[in-house]
């Protein structure tokens, strides 16, 4: 479940929907205000990854940085350590436990539907997905997106909307298989300042590193974050 883990990603700053809309619910203009008003976002998180078919599941904690366009640092440190950098130049996934690191190219994430750019709000949703309000769930507002050409990723998400704040606290993502990745913030820290440095990943010395960013999406055996 290594790049399924990852979706991870914790889906970012419970998904910087800058440049997006929730199809036409009421709903939708003020995430969209609130969202696009940002220039980045740290938040904590806590992390549920279920595998159907054995029924497992893996609780993960770590904090994600976001700044836009397209900068990502997602961080786990527990149970076990993991790190995932995006960058509009590479994208490197590193376990620091294993002295490995992968090295990607940057043209993973140019795919409208592509999990890095739907959680940070590079997707457009209104034109990718269809959304549904299912009403107040604990407190929160529940979305549900469909999208129009379901990949092997993707296949359904959930997002649940804070209306007091207009930002998302938590949002679930499944793939074809029925496998689930569970992202609750318990944190959001909106328009922090963050250091370029956050974005930058050199592997230690004595690290391995496999360098797939030359074979392009052929680089990855299963798509990223998956």
């Amino acid at each position: 479940m290594r790049m399924h883990r990852l979706v991870a990603f914790a889906v970012m700053a419970a998904c910087m929907m800058a440049g997006t809309a929730f199809a036409a619910d009421p709903l939708a203009g003020k995430i969209q205000a609130r969202y696009d008003s940002m220039s980045g976002m740290k938040g904590e998180f806590t992390q549920v990854l279920t595998h159907k078919e054995s029924g497992t599941k893996e609780q993960r904690k770590g904090v994600l940085y976001f700044k836009k366009p397209l900068l990502v640092r997602w961080e786990t440190k527990s149970p076990v350590k993991e790190l995932l950098v995006v960058t509009p130049k590479e994208i490197w996934n590193a376990f620091p436990d294993e002295d490995l690191a992968y090295k990607y190219a940057s043209d993973l994430t140019n795919d409208s539907r592509s999990l890095v750019r739907v959680v940070t709000g590079q997707s457009r949703l209104e034109q990718d997905f269809y959304i549904e309000n299912k009403g107040e769930d604990n407190g929160l507002t529940k979305l549900l997106a469909y999208p129009k050409e379901p990949t092997q990723a993707l296949t359904e998400a959930v997002f649940w909307v804070d209306l007091s704040s207009n930002l998302i606290k938590r949002f679930r993502i499944i793939d074809f298989y029925g496998n689930e990745n569970d992202i609750t913030f318990t944190s959001q820290e909106v328009d922090p300042r963050l250091a370029d440095s956050l974005f930058t990943y050199t592997p230690p010395k004595g690290m391995k590193v496999e360098d797939r960013s030359k074979g392009g999406s052929g680089g990855v055996k299963k798509p990223l974050m998956q």
